[in-house]
């Protein structure tokens, strides 16, 4: 498919099985083979640490080469709030998809990867909070520090 040719229209059913997915909270994985199928792709996802999170490739191999970034990869950021969450790596079959659906799935994606990371960050910053009243001697009473360490 040429950029000229016109698009085929998108079928919604396959978008719904995102939504489907993100409301039944099924994780990540199965969320990213959803939006892999609704976008005719293959499918990588990156936390903002550089972590895998999910794939939806056809084979080994094809998971290698999003992996490598090749030029016929396509890297979407995804962000939250202007925040940067990670990022999608995506190979299309059939021509890029429309801008507009492809917003609305990274969208939904980036905001899942957000939902799913929160507690784990949330409990992070607690201890860095922690470590900091610390050796700051903020935290005098022993009892106090004591609870608070637990």
């Amino acid at each position: 498919m040429t950029d000229n040719a016109p698009r085929r229209a998108p079928d919604l059913a396959a978008f719904a099985a995102i939504t489907d997915a993100v409301e039944a909270g099924a994780g990540l994985p199965e969320i990213l083979r959803s939006a892999a199928r609704a976008l005719d792709a293959s499918l990588i996802l990156i936390d903002r640490s550089a972590t895998v999170l999910a794939v939806a490739a056809r084979s080994p191999a094809d998971e290698r080469s999003l992996m490598r970034d090749t030029d016929d990869v396509t890297t979407v950021e995804l962000k939250v709030a202007e925040s940067p969450v990670g990022q999608l790596r995506m190979r299309t079959r059939e021509g890029t998809p429309d801008g507009a659906l492809l917003r609305l799935v990274t969208t939904l994606i980036a905001s899942e990867v957000e939902r799913v990371r929160a507690p784990a960050r949330a409990s992070e910053e607690a201890a860095a909070s922690f470590q900091r009243a610390v050796l700051s001697r903020r935290i005098e009473d022993r009892d106090d520090l004591t609870a608070r360490g637990k």
